[in-house]
Formats: structure tokens, C-alpha cells, sequence
């Protein structure tokens, strides 16, 4: 159910001991997605070597969209919850909802080519046919241009943006019946959901006992279902919206009540977490760069005259042994 930009501002639909919990959730959510995010990209910025791989680059700009994403896209509907009512004007409501569609229709896009550059590694790393470093980022501004482009749509007039649910939120007017709303709707419901999860499920469908690719097997397995994880999180977070979505412009629009309508959009808000959180417990090396270990770290290497060894593969670069004579990576 949508609110009318009059009310929205004034109006507090919901009593504040509903309302507030879900605003300190946020809250919490907000600073751990900005310290897990921050602390991977500074990684990524810090180890040149890691941008030297195509999974790890896409993987980087995920982390990338999802601190932006945590710093901008959070804090409003945490205040207008905590206070009870939105209390940014419209204009805020446009800003909180660009920033959350932008990181959203991003990360769709970046997870679709992640999957397709694990389908090549390993169903091909004997051949030619692998994504090059400077394809990957070509490939990642491709992404965020498409994302950009149906994130302007609504505010250069083909549908609009609009609060939803209690009015702590914003996002695309889901149920407004005109051609101009419905007609973006489908479009985006087409090639920002189900086109993307398409191409996911086919990329990560991988016959991993296929005799062609055992010998790849020990090297990229734990990489691709890492993958496999990453994506499996991103959707878990915005498959109930997306079907809260399919209710409101397909079948009923009053059907959800508006709380019913905020809840599926705060928990795909938990999208900003999942990906440095899988990547972290998935990958030994970057628990031993975050600053939440690292005074473990310097104390084994007190005791210890071993060099710290960082895994670095030309194409995965996940988790993986190096020689003894490696060093760790530099700028």
C-alpha cells in the first residue's frame, strides 16, 4: 500500500514502539554494514595484487556499491522510523530511493557478470575464452551506467518516485494503474529481476564432475560456491520484496497492509551486509587484514620470524597458497 506525498510527512501510521525497533535495526545495520564494507574496499585499495584478478574486481565493486549504499541509503528511513514519520521532505524521499535502487539494480548487474566470469573460469580456463582485466571493468561501468539509466527513468518523468509502506522508505510507485507507471514496472521487473536470475541460475549451474574440468576442480570450487553464496545472499534479501512488488502491481494493491509492505523493503536493505560477510568467513586472508584481528595478527607474527603469505591466483584469487617465498602484496 503507497502513502500519498501529502501525508507522509505528517501522518505516523504506525504506533512508535513498532516503528522504533526496526529504526534501531537499521541503525546497527548501518554501522556494521559501513565498518565491514570500509574495512574490505580499504583492502582492495591497499593490495594492488588483488585488483590484478577479474572475480575479485567484480567482487570489489560490490563492496563498493554496498558502502555506498550503507552510508546514504540507510540513515533516513533509520530516523524516520526512530522519530515515527519522515521528516526529509520529498526531496529526501528521492534521494534515499535513488541511492537504494542505484546500489540495488547495481549489484543485480555486477552479480549476473560475476556468475558468467566463474561459468568461463572454470568451464574454460584451458582455452582463451576469459574475461581480461580491462573487460572487467569495462563490463562494471557497463553495469553501473545501466543502472543509472533505469534509476533517472522516474525522475525524468516515465513513472515516479513515491513512499511506501509506513513512510520511513522510498522507491518506485509500485501501484499506481497508469500506462506510464505499469508499463515501467513490468519493464524493470523483466530486465532488472528475472533476466538477471536467469542468467545466475544458468552461469552457476556447473557439472563439477565433468571430466574437463577435475583438473580445475581443487583450484576453483571453493571460489565458485563462494560466488554461489554471494548471490544466493543478494537474493534472499530482495526476494521478498520483489514478491511484495509482484503483489502490489499484479494482484491487489490494498492486499498488503502498509507495515507488511516495509518490512520486505528494511530486510532487503540487509543486502549491504551479506556480501562482506560471506566473503570474509569464505576467505582466511582477509580475516587476517581486518582491523577486528589484527591484534591477533601482530602477536603471531611477534612470536613467529615467518612472513605473512596474502593468496593471490590470476584469475580467483580466493583463499589460495602461495609458495614459501611469496610476500605479501604491495602497491
Amino acid at each position: 500500500m503507497s502513502i500519498s506525498n501529502n501525508l507522509s510527512s505528517f501522518k505516523q501510521l504506525e504506533p512508535c514502539y513498532i516503528l522504533r525497533p526496526i529504526g534501531y535495526y537499521l541503525i546497527f545495520l548501518w554501522v556494521f554494514g559501513m565498518s565491514l564494507n570500509g574495512s574490505i574496499l580499504y583492502i582492495f585499495i591497499r593490495y594492488k595484487k588483488l585488483r590484478q584478478s577479474s572475480t575479485n574486481i567484480f567482487i570489489g565493486s560490490l563492496i563498493l556499491t554496498d558502502f555506498i549504499g550503507a552510508c546514504f541509503e540507510i540513515p533516513m528511513p533509520a530516523i524516520a522510523l526512530i522519530k515515527c514519520r519522515w521528516i526529509f521532505g520529498y526531496a529526501g524521499c528521492v534521494f534515499e530511493a535513488v541511492i537504494a535502487y542505484f546500489a540495488g539494480c547495481s549489484n543485480m548487474y555486477i552479480l549476473c557478470l560475476l556468475s558468467m566470469d566463474r561459468y568461463l573460469v572454470v568451464t574454460r580456463s584451458f582455452t582463451a575464452t576469459t574475461i581480461t582485466i580491462k573487460q572487467t571493468y569495462i563490463s562494471i561501468l557497463c553495469a553501473y551506467i545501466f543502472a543509472l539509466f533505469w534509476t533517472l527513468m522516474p525522475i525524468i518523468g516515465w513513472s515516479s518516485y513515491d513512499f511506501e509502506g509506513v513512510g520511513a522508505s522510498c522507491s518506485i510507485k509500485w501501484e499506481e494503474r497508469s500506462f506510464n507507471v505499469l508499463s515501467y514496472n513490468m519493464t524493470i521487473l523483466i530486465f532488472v529481476y528475472l533476466i538477471p536470475v536467469h542468467e545466475h541460475r544458468r552461469s552457476t549451474n556447473i557439472n563439477f564432475s565433468a571430466s574437463f574440468i577435475r583438473r580445475q576442480l581443487a583450484i576453483e570450487h571453493r571460489v565458485t560456491y563462494t560466488v554461489i553464496f554471494i548471490i544466493g545472499g543478494f537474493l534472499l534479501a530482495w526476494t521478498p520484496y520483489a514478491i511484495s512488488v509482484f503483489i502490489r502491481v499484479f494482484i491487489d494493491e490494498h492486499l498488503l497492509s502498509p507495515l507488511s509492505g516495509t518490512i520486505p523493503a528494511i530486510f532487503a536493505k540487509t543486502s549491504v551486509v551479506w556480501n562482506p560477510f560471506i566473503y570474509i568467513i569464505r576467505n582466511g586472508n582477509f580475516r587476517r587484514f581486518l582491523p577486528v584481528f589484527a591484534y591477533h595478527r601482530i602477536q603471531k607474527k611477534r612470536k613467529s620470524s615467518n612472513p605473512t603469505h596474502f593468496s593471490v591466483y590470476p584469475y580467483s584469487a580466493v583463499h589460495l597458497p602461495l609458495p614459501a617465498s611469496s610476500n605479501v602484496p604491495g602497491n
